[in-house]
């Protein structure tokens, strides 16, 4: 019989070919993905290292600066190994300026990412706040250096 059996239910033509195929045990769903705060975890590492650069990086130039003034009589009798402290400092400086930027970036971007694909959200987040807090400073103080016509070389 195919179509309607007799007891006016309606079977499929493979109900015949496969009796036992409409009593199944029910199939267990595969479990959920375990989140995974990698990427968050990543944006809220470098957002923390480009804030301690910048901090480390202010207290290394305050260091300098008051050197340099509590011994203003030996800064100006030695000006040479003055100008080599002080260009090791404008290098480092430049480094932990350019190094804030980079890592600040990054961390906003893999904040963005893992707070679009829930991949660790609320790290991401704080990491990428972070990292915006250091882009923002960094290139408001840029900006601010940069039009002031203070810089060497510049004239107005």
């Amino acid at each position: 019989m195919s179509g309607t059996e007799a007891s006016g239910t309606e079977t499929s033509g493979t109900d015949e070919l496969f009796p036992g195929a409409t009593e199944h045990a029910a199939v267990p769903l595969p479990a959920a993905p375990t989140a995974r705060p990698g990427i968050g975890r990543a944006a809220l590492i470098l957002g923390i290292l480009a804030v301690l650069g910048d901090l480390i990086g202010i207290v290394v130039a305050m260091i300098a600066l008051a050197t340099a003034v509590t011994h203003v009589s030996e800064t100006l009798s030695n000006v040479d190994n003055s100008l080599g402290a002080f260009l090791g400092v404008v290098v480092l400086e430049f480094a932990v300026y350019g190094g804030g930027i980079v890592l600040g970036l990054i961390a906003v971007g893999l904040g963005v990412i893992a707070a679009v694909r829930r991949r660790g959200r609320a790290t991401g987040i704080v990491g990428a706040a972070l990292g915006g807090l250091v882009v923002i400073s960094h290139v408001t103080f840029g900006l601010v250096i940069g039009s002031s016509g203070n810089l060497p070389g510049v004239t107005n």
